[in-house]
């Protein structure tokens, strides 16, 4: 087992506190509402391996200037095409 300095241990902590304070683009309810669509589009028409309905919900949801930044938290999760928004982001957005 590897032992870790306190300074490395401290290091750790603060990075960990950060990640639970970490404030998201999209609000909670929004996400949400977003997984729930993302559902209902992929059993329909399964994944095109791009964000189509991503981009569409936001369309329809969500003001024109946070596009960019939500496209940009989504991807820093891992969520590249509709069915990762679903399978990557669904644990850092704290869904239960």
């Amino acid at each position: 087992m590897c032992s870790l300095s306190k300074e490395e241990k401290n290091i750790l902590k603060k990075e960990w506190k950060a990640e639970q304070e970490r404030k998201y683009v999209l609000p909670q309810e929004s996400v949400q509402e977003l997984f729930e669509y993302l559902e209902e589009q992929l059993d329909k028409s399964g994944c095109d391996h791009t964000l189509r309905h991503t981009k569409q919900w936001l369309i329809d949801n969500i003001s024109e200037k946070m596009h960019t930044d939500i496209i940009e938290e989504i991807a820093d999760m891992g969520g590249y095409c509709d069915c990762e928004v679903l399978l990557n982001c669904y644990e850092d957005y704290d869904i239960c």
